[in-house]
């Protein structure tokens, strides 16, 4: 087990990167307008939209935070409600690393956790930085990673 790794995943927020795509619809619909005076919005809306992406991406970085320590994953959301999922890791038997092209190339996954006996995921952590050493850090703490690959797997 790498102990730095350990470090790093004790307490941590969704990363930066997580939020590329939402910038550029921020910035897409900030710029726009001024940019392009026939767009089909006008300035105001576009200010709206861009507000909107910048409170999403504030709400969910501050938002949501995970912890990981020798026997459990914590998931903790505290907006719109406080919400906390824990998931022990030696009955986690599947580790699901959801990501788009955009995504692999920033280096960041969205992480569903599945439990013993659960078909679906008990723990779903957003924009996790280093996701692979994410995953080999829960499989050297003693979760198990059945593999499913396909485009349907829940």
């Amino acid at each position: 087990m790498n102990q730095q790794d350990l470090e790093y995943f004790s307490d941590f927020h969704p990363a930066w990167k997580a939020f590329a795509v939402y910038f550029f619809g921020l910035l897409v619909f900030l710029l726009g307008p001024f940019l392009n005076p026939e767009a089909m919005i006008s300035p105001a809306l576009g200010q709206l939209l861009a507000s909107l992406f910048l409170a999403f991406i504030l709400v969910k970085r501050l938002g949501c935070r995970y912890r990981v320590d020798a026997e459990t994953v914590t998931a903790e959301l505290t907006l719109p409600s406080r919400q906390v999922k824990t998931a022990p890791i030696a009955a986690i038997r599947r580790i699901d690393l959801r990501r788009g092209a955009s995504q692999r190339l920033l280096g960041v996954a969205h992480v569903h956790l599945y439990l013993e006996g659960s078909e679906h995921p008990e723990v779903k952590l957003f924009g996790v930085p280093r996701p692979e050493a994410f995953r080999q850090l829960l499989l050297d703490l003693g979760a198990s990673d059945q593999r499913v690959y396909g485009a349907w797997r829940k």
